[in-house]
């Protein structure tokens, strides 16, 4: 039956990044469901979810009389029965069982398709029929249409798993259609994330200039790539290299000016750090998979020496995926460090890893199941 979903809320949750994210990232996430009881009968799940604003969520179970909301990690679960204790309507509490770890692959497919539950289908061509669209459906537990225009060009659809929306995107893809994953309104953000930082120019961008000289700018890259010495560098969601200057992109302006005090004191003056604005917050996906672990740098087993030849010839492997610092491809306690400019790389590079690549990887990297530096909490 198509019908059309309720209309979705926003909401609002303020905090400030703190130094104790990189120790709570390695804690295990497994009570990370909501149920939901006090029910009407008859109910309809996807309102539910949008009444308590239970978003971004990875699965949603309907049962009779009851709920549950699984979400990517035990804290925004915990803030989603914090936010509701005042609900009239349903009571929420953690369920008493445990979740499976989320997987790196999660994770990745977060940040790469900012991806979501419910799509969209614009500009739909004629060679698209109503029964090929009902025929991705069906393969679905749970998937509605929330609305059908054919001739004002848009159908949108909804989905209780988005494991299952990722698959109707690539069933969609293959049928021709450019789907589009569609962000909740009712989302709630990480806690170092706020209502604030979803504002347009903003300054969340750190300019390094003054890199006249290489040595300098090898140490400059180095030290973005160097979390021990400054923490906040995890959060850089890209890194663009001028002629003469470094531009870090992050999430948040409070993560840029924490990034400038960790990093001003190791230049000792040989360059200079400023602010700027950009216009547009991060993507809602990439957001969400930063607070989940995802980072620019990957990680991978790798129980060999890597030769400087050796270093060269899987630098331009991990180039498919986006740029990186080859210079710092190092292996360490049998583990290589893969460092990308920018998040979108790393996360391509493992969701292709787990999905199947179109050439087959270097021999050392063939069923290897990367993650993303730090993120021992993932399955």
């Amino acid at each position: 039956m198509l019908r059309a979903g309720p209309a979705l809320r926003r909401v609002q949750i303020s905090r400030i990044p703190s130094a104790s994210y990189a120790t709570t990232t390695e804690l295990p996430s497994l009570h990370r469901t909501v149920r939901v009881d006090n029910l009407p009968e008859g109910y309809n799940a996807n309102s539910i979810v949008d009444s308590i604003k239970a978003n971004p969520a990875e699965k949603i179970i309907p049962s009779k009389g009851h709920l549950l909301v699984r979400f990517f990690d035990e804290g925004t679960a915990k803030r989603c029965v914090e936010a509701n204790k005042k609900q009239k309507d349903f009571s929420l509490r953690i369920d008493d069982s445990t979740s499976p770890p989320v997987t790196p692959d999660t994770v990745a497919m977060l940040a790469k398709y900012s991806a979501t539950r419910s799509i969209a289908v614009r500009d739909v061509p004629e060679s698209f029929t109503d029964n090929r669209f009902v025929e991705i459906l069906s393969k679905y537990d749970g998937a509605f249409c929330t609305h059908f225009d054919r001739s004002g060009g848009l159908i949108e659809a909804q989905f209780l798993d988005i494991h299952h929306a990722y698959k109707a995107h690539v069933d969609f893809v293959e049928a021709g259609v450019r789907p589009t994953f569609v962000d909740s309104e009712s989302s709630i953000y990480p806690e170092w994330y706020s209502k604030q930082d979803t504002q347009p120019n903003l300054k969340r961008l750190v300019k390094i200039s003054g890199l006249d000289n290489p040595q300098i700018r090898r140490l400059c890259i180095g030290w973005t790539n160097n979390y021990d010495k400054v923490p906040s560098a995890s959060y850089i969601v890209s890194r663009i290299g001028g002629k003469n200057e470094l531009l870090l992109y992050f999430p948040t302006s409070s993560l840029a000016q924490k990034f400038v005090r960790e990093f001003e004191p190791l230049t000792k003056r040989r360059c200079q750090l400023s602010l700027e604005t950009t216009e547009r917050p991060i993507a809602r996906g990439v957001l969400t998979a930063l607070g989940l672990g995802a980072r620019r740098l990957v990680s991978l087993p790798f129980p060999e020496d890597l030769p400087d030849v050796r270093r060269k010839q899987l630098a331009s492997f991990f180039f498919r995926f986006g740029r990186l610092d080859s210079r710092n491809l190092v292996v360490s306690e049998g583990r290589l460090t893969v460092p990308f400019a920018n998040i979108v790389g790393a996360t391509s590079f493992v969701h292709g890893m787990y999905h199947g690549l179109r050439d087959q990887p270097p021999a050392e990297l063939q069923g290897v199941r990367p993650t993303f530096f730090g993120a021992h909490h993932l399955a």
